[in-house]
């Protein structure tokens, strides 16, 4: 089983409270997560603050590509990951530029996560217009192109450019695109063009049936050769109490972000109580955690990352440092 770290370039006010992100925070975290063994570290990405952030908080968001960057020349083994870009608001030749350069920065250790975006609010904001999804479909097969192809060309509804040579090709073939999302249209399009699946918040059972429908739809792509990885994200709250560890996560920005989802990447669940929330994420003591995380490798998953709850910088270190010390004894 592999673990990773949420770090927070746009999770401030959602994920963490506001003041949590600053650049030598990001490196802080992300190099601690090396030391103790964590297999991961993944950036996210936001332009503007949330509609229902704005009255309470005024979060700090670094744009993910740069500050990987940074970290590659700061580590050395940990795999640095965008979990995820927000595609329809990236310019696929560019975004393919930079991540073939993180690629060559880093050694062949960055993984470029892409996906809709929890908030079509961000999209209208930056003036986007049209189905996001419609534009993420032409966005993943135009990086493929790019990726793979000598010379590429794309002419879509939404995306074109025509004969762009792009060189270095990335360090690795097929580079890895990973594509963030719960919903049946993001199956097809890993199944299709991708290499992972970047789910979040999701059962066991539900991780099981979204991989069977990856597995028919790659088997119609004519791609069921491809090794397809599933490493989801969710919250952890972890406490040598699990009553202590269940407050804290109820009392966290994470638990509000999470509400917030209703009407986007959670809109398919039929309840949001909270012992459905607490269901699809990492909350207890390391015991509890233990068998929480034993649920999600029975069904076949073998990389999973948090975002640790906590209230200062401080107290997330302390709590990598419990889990790396209590849980990697049993997976590792």
């Amino acid at each position: 089983m592999k673990f990773g770290i949420g770090l927070s370039t746009c999770r401030e006010g959602l994920f963490y409270p506001v003041g949590f992100a600053s650049a030598e925070n990001l490196k802080l975290v992300t190099q601690k997560a090396e030391t103790l063994g964590y297999d991961s570290v993944w950036g996210n990405d936001h332009i503007t603050t949330q509609t229902y952030l704005k009255n309470r908080a005024k979060p700090n968001f670094f744009e993910p590509l740069i500050v990987f960057s940074n970290l590659a020349a700061s580590t050395k083994r940990v795999i640095l990951g965008t979990g995820v870009i927000v595609g329809p608001i990236r310019n696929p030749v560019i975004l393919a530029k930079q991540a073939i350069t993180l690629d060559h920065v880093s050694g062949g250790r960055f993984i470029l996560g892409v996906g809709l975006g929890a908030y079509r609010e961000e999209f209208e904001a930056f003036g986007g217009k049209g189905s996001r999804g419609a534009i993420l479909d032409e966005s993943v097969e135009a990086l493929r192109e790019l990726f793979d192809k000598p010379v590429a060309s794309y002419h879509g509804k939404h995306i074109q450019f025509s004969e762009i040579e792009m060189y270095p090709k990335p360090l690795r073939n097929p580079f890895p695109i990973y594509v963030g999302g719960n919903a049946p249209s993001v199956l097809k399009r890993i199944a299709t063009y991708g290499n992972g699946w970047l789910p979040a918040a999701m059962t066991p059972q539900d991780l099981e049936k979204g991989m069977e429908q990856i597995r028919e739809h790659a088997k119609t792509a004519k791609r069921n050769h491809v090794e397809i990885e599933v490493a989801p994200e969710a919250g952890c709250s972890i406490s040598k109490d699990g009553v202590e560890a269940r407050k804290n996560f109820f009392d966290s920005p994470m638990y509000h972000h999470l509400l917030s989802l209703q009407k986007s990447t959670l809109k398919d669940l039929k309840s949001f109580s909270q012992e459905e929330l607490l269901k699809r994420n990492f909350v207890g003591n390391p015991s509890e955690i233990i068998k929480t995380i034993e649920s999600y490798e029975k069904v076949g998953i073998q990389h999973l990352w948090f975002d640790f709850i906590a209230k200062t910088v401080e107290e997330k270190l302390e709590r990598m440092e419990l889990f790396a010390e209590t849980v990697f004894p049993s997976f590792k």
